[in-house]
């Protein structure tokens, strides 16, 4: 039996990725582990319910702020203090310790699992993946969602030169690396010219949904968007303008855990704009897999992602994917990423140009004016779905580059 042990900087709920490929090699008859850490209070009772699906392969490392806070506090401390020395040094593991809150206890975690592959799920979790592969001897993975060092807006930041350095370290020990989007790929294969990224999209397991015309004369269009945090420069704030000026029955629904500060700036826009009440919906995070049947009630998923930093520019968010397997049309804006999928794909929605507020209203306006074309075009993304974007099929790729290495 072949041993596999995944590493991250986040927990299982927020790195979806990550347990779909940990699920896929442990229901091959893999043995799974994933070392694993608080970050985000609203993923607890998510986490709950999958740590309790598969007993033992997830191990927790580095305190959390509720139950071990001792060593949640000695942790985030070590971290501050590890990125304010790596101004100074690049010894005795800080920067290592400086990207990552809790590398030395996932470290030692690691290195008494005798594996055959070290999988790193984010930057953060590279250095303790390639430290503890070093000391068995054996392979390491790197799965790139985000291209981190373009998370900075100036390549002075000092969070930039700590990316940087991370990455110029650590890729050259990687054995394969994969990428979540085409221009990451494209991106890194030219900045690092040993690499060979792959890429394996955002996609989900099939799922099994009716597929009705939820949007019909006398009824609102419902727009739906979900991230894991519902905040600012994310483009929300031209959707709500852009649903003032269709004067059409249009609906919003923001997916995702939000704070009362920003969900009232959003309220009182709305009330601006003339948007009544019941037109702009928060809701409460969920699990992963409870988000198909969620989404599948709406009419429209909507992308808006600003393109700054360049990271939002060239990613190609699990919304896209997400949207498509629920049988969503969709409105994404003309990211570059986003704009070269729907070059790809130019039947799945309406592209628009993210600078310019018009351009949203009209995508908005033509499917209140289309439902038949709306419903129809429902139709084939679940179909392409169904048939050719999921997991199912993106797996193959994962599996192949797993039994390669």
């Amino acid at each position: 039996m072949k041993n596999v042990t995944f590493i991250t900087t986040g927990q299982p709920t927020t790195n979806p990725r990550l347990v779909k490929e940990a699920e896929t090699l442990h229901k091959l008859g893999y043995n799974v582990k994933v070392i694993c850490c608080f970050y985000q209070q609203w993923a607890q009772k998510t986490d709950e319910a999958l740590t309790g699906k598969y007993p033992g392969l997830y191990i927790y490392c580095g305190g959390d702020p509720v139950i071990q806070k001792a060593t949640y506090l000695k942790t985030r401390i070590r971290q501050k203090l590890s990125t304010l020395l790596f101004k100074y040094t690049r010894h005795f593991d800080i920067p290592e310790n400086a990207i990552s809150r809790t590398h030395t206890e996932a470290l030692s975690i690691a290195k008494k699992i005798k594996t055959d592959l070290y999988i790193a799920h984010n930057l953060g979790a590279l250095p303790t993946a390639t430290q503890a592969a070093k000391h068995y001897n054996v392979k390491v993975g790197y799965d790139a969602e985000d291209l981190h060092s373009g998370q900075f807006a100036s390549t002075h930041n000092e969070g930039y030169k700590l990316n940087k350095y991370i990455e110029e370290k650590y890729f050259p020990h990687v054995d394969y690396f994969t990428a979540a989007s085409p221009l990451i790929a494209e991106f890194y294969q030219r900045e690092y010219r040993y690499l060979k990224p792959v890429v394996i999209n955002n996609v989900f397991p099939k799922t099994a949904l009716q597929i009705s015309p939820n949007y019909k004369a006398h009824e609102p269009l419902k727009l739906f968007w979900f991230s894991q945090t519902v905040g600012p420069e994310r483009g929300l704030e031209d959707v709500i303008k852009a649903i003032a000026a269709t004067n059409g029955h249009v609906r919003l629904h923001l997916l995702g855990s939000s704070n009362e500060t920003y969900r009232s700036a959003l309220l009182n826009l709305a009330k601006e704009f003339k948007i009544s009440d019941d037109q702009l919906w928060f809701h409460e995070p969920i699990g992963a897999g409870e988000i198909f049947d969620f989404a599948s009630q709406f009419d429209i998923g909507i992308a808006t992602e600003t393109g700054i930093p360049l990271n939002r520019d060239i990613c190609l968010t699990n919304k896209i994917f997400t949207y498509i397997q629920c049988g969503l049309a969709m409105i994404v804006s003309d990211t570059q990423a986003q704009a070269l999928f729907m070059e790809q794909y130019p039947d799945t929605g309406k592209l628009y140009q993210k600078s310019n507020l018009q351009s949203l209203t009209d995508c908005i306006s033509f499917y209140l004016q289309n439902p038949d074309i709306l419903y129809q075009t429902r139709l084939q993304n679940y179909q392409l779905g169904q048939t050719a974007l999921n997991w199912e099929t993106e797996s193959r790729t994962f599996l192949s580059l797993v039994q390669k290495v």
